[in-house]
């Protein structure tokens, strides 16, 4: 018998007939959960429940401490806050009694987990369903093996009831999601349309448009986010989420050794390479399995370089499995420290705080995608070079699957295909141009004085028709405009004559005036027109 043959589970019921026979007997190899009275409070039922399971893995010696922070073991709440202090619950872990991320000690979960084993083997989306899960059995007061047990009509009511108090109190698309989880588990426990069970249930209307609560900062603000961020490493995770355009979890799951090579051999447009085993690191690090990688501009490499210099004076070495953005929590040992990467929550607060030091108005709304977004815009914006990327190859860096069979055109992964894109990525422009544009206004504002325009008078008419002020970039447009009207007015009035270089001291005296010299050494003369000869 191999080490995963106890995790074994029977194949799902394939009839109503079929799941009667959970009533009174389970798999030899799972555990028999107590029976849970509908009327009694689930918290005791649930804590005895997990006494058991302790038991039975003191008994086999097996050690599953690990489990409890995989995905981040967050107690769940029935009152959700409203009623005072929250009730702390068992985390989810223990609700639904796993083993680990893939295996459960109830039979009902555990064909949940193979069908998301099956479909796309990603960590965050078993911690997703099984959450939600979780929260409806506590709300129901019933363990996962016992709701599968009840009559389709009961089922329906208790998921429509749920699912209507999320409505009422999160987002629509909130409760959308909690829908399709709990559907999904009880699909692959019989209710499903092949066995004519399918639940009926009703989805909730989502508004075409919604506004999302999320601030998205200008290229500006975001480097001065950098700027005032504090520390080495909170520098370097800044640049590095604006430059790269990683997630949340997969810029937590970057090692040192995933960028050792690149440094060593003193490239300053980082290749960063997200692969499928970054899962294994943390729970949701490569999305949908999906491999891709993307780079690093030179702005964040050299802070990455000075956070691991730091780092070196700190702990007098560093090693390739090592987490390249660590936690800085002071209650652990040193030793332990630089072995923790950092938790979602801590990656969240460096970002907001490093917003309020920036004085960004919106600062509680900027969010780690926030930054992720920031690379979007710069890439479908003009590069240095003045070319535009090109469509594919930004859907690429930002991790995005492409349409139809592009993809199978377009194998970015060979080695010629690697350096363009890092020679691509290296005309991002991820310097503040601000200062440029306010020197470019300033000049046309001079130039438009030059040629007797009022500067004042034209943007206060223009600001007047649109009825708000006028943008920097508007500003600079329309004097442009007026000062090609203004030159184009001018050529009209004025005549212009080629002479010789002789003959220029006796035009002068009848009027004309010096305009340029050509290089055959002839003279060029201009005078206003007479208004008889103006058309």
């Amino acid at each position: 018998m191999g080490p995963l043959d106890r995790f074994v589970r029977p194949s799902k019921p394939s009839s109503f007939e079929d799941r009667a026979t959970l009533k009174t007997a389970h798999h030899s190899d799972s555990v028999t959960s107590p029976r849970v009275d509908m009327n009694k409070n689930y918290i005791e039922t649930a804590e005895s429940g997990s006494r058991i399971a302790s038991q039975r893995h003191k008994e086999k010696k097996r050690n599953h401490s690990f489990a409890k922070s995989r995905f981040g073991a967050t107690a769940v709440s029935l009152n959700g806050g409203q009623q005072g202090k929250s009730q702390r619950l068992p985390s989810y872990r223990h609700t639904l009694r796993l083993i680990d991320d893939w295996h459960s000690e109830f039979a009902s979960v555990q064909r949940l987990l193979d069908h998301l084993m099956r479909r796309s083997r990603s960590s965050q989306s078993a911690a997703n369903y099984c959450y939600g899960l979780a929260v409806f059995c506590l709300k129901c007061k019933a363990n996962p093996d016992e709701l599968i047990r009840l009559s389709r009509e009961q089922i329906e009511a208790l998921v429509q009831t749920h699912c209507d108090e999320i409505n009422s109190t999160r987002s629509s698309r909130y409760a959308n999601a909690i829908l399709t989880y709990l559907k999904t588990f009880f699909s692959y426990n019989g209710f499903n349309r092949k066995d004519n069970l399918e639940l009926r249930l009703e989805s909730y209307h989502r508004r075409p448009r919604i506004r999302v609560d999320e601030y998205v900062p200008t290229l500006k603000e975001a480097l001065l986010m950098a700027d005032r961020s504090g520390s080495k490493r909170d520098r370097a995770i800044i640049l590095t989420l604006i430059t790269t355009g990683l997630r949340n979890s997969a810029l937590r799951a970057l090692r040192i050794g995933d960028v050792l090579t690149e440094l060593e051999s003193r490239e300053k447009t980082l290749l960063i390479k997200v692969d499928p085993c970054w899962n294994e690191r943390i729970a949701g690090a490569c999305k949908g399995g999906m491999p891709y990688y993307t780079f690093a501009a030179r702005v964040a490499t050299e802070a990455i370089e000075s956070m691991l210099q730091e780092r070196r004076d700190v702990f007098g070495s560093f090693l390739p499995e090592e987490p390249l953005f660590i936690s800085n929590y002071n209650q652990i040992a040193p030793a332990q420290r630089r072995c923790k990467p950092l938790t979602s929550s801590a990656l969240r607060a460096v970002v907001h705080n490093t917003a309020k030091r920036a004085d960004i108005p919106e600062s509680d709304k900027v969010r780690v995608h926030s930054l992720r977004k920031v690379l979007d815009t710069l890439l479908r914006s003009p590069l240095a070079d003045g070319t535009q990327m090109d469509h594919k190859d930004q859907e690429f860096l930002m991790g995005h699957t492409l349409e139809g069979s592009q993809e199978h055109y377009h194998d970015y992964f060979e080695r010629t295909n690697v350096e363009r894109m890092r020679k691509l990525h290296s005309k991002i422009v991820f310097d503040d141009t601000s200062s440029l544009q306010n020197l470019r206004l300033e000049v046309t504002r001079k130039i438009a004085k030059m040629v007797d325009l009022n500067v004042s008078d034209i943007c206060a008419m223009k600001s007047l028709e649109l009825g708000r002020p006028l943008t920097e970039e508007e500003e600079e447009q329309l004097l442009e405009q007026e000062i090609r009207i203004k030159n184009s007015e001018r050529r009209l009035t004025r005549e212009q004559k080629i002479l010789d270089a002789e003959d220029l001291e006796e035009y002068l005296k009848l009027g004309w005036e010096f305009s340029a010299a050509l290089p055959d050494g002839r003279i060029v003369i201009s005078r206003e027109r007479r208004p008889d000869q103006v058309k």
